[in-house]
C-alpha cells in the first residue's frame, strides 16, 4: 500500500497541491515551477532578506572600537530604534 495523497498550500501563491511525498514533488514547497522561479527571483532581487540586528555591545569591540565619528553616530542612532 503506497503513501496516502496529501495536500499542502503553495508557499508562493497559496494554491493547494497534492503530493504523496514532498521529496517526490519536484517543486515543493511550491505548486509549480513558475511559483518556485518567482520566489527565487524575489530572493535574487533582494525582496526578501534574512536580517539579524545585534546590539552594539555584542559586536566585536563594541562601539568604542569604531574610530570614525560619523559611523559611530549612525550606529548609535540605529541602536536607539
Amino acid at each position: 500500500m503506497g503513501a496516502r495523497l496529501r495536500k499542502r498550500a503553495c508557499a508562493r501563491c497559496g494554491k493547494l497541491f497534492s503530493f504523496r511525498s514532498l521529496s517526490d514533488h519536484a517543486f515543493a514547497p511550491f505548486c509549480s515551477e513558475r511559483c518556485k522561479t518567482i520566489d527565487l527571483g524575489a530572493w535574487l532581487s533582494e525582496e526578501y532578506a534574512v536580517v539579524e540586528r545585534l546590539p552594539l555591545d555584542e559586536t566585536i569591540g563594541g562601539l568604542a572600537a569604531i574610530d570614525d565619528p560619523d559611523v559611530r553616530a549612525a550606529l548609535e542612532e540605529l541602536n536607539q530604534e
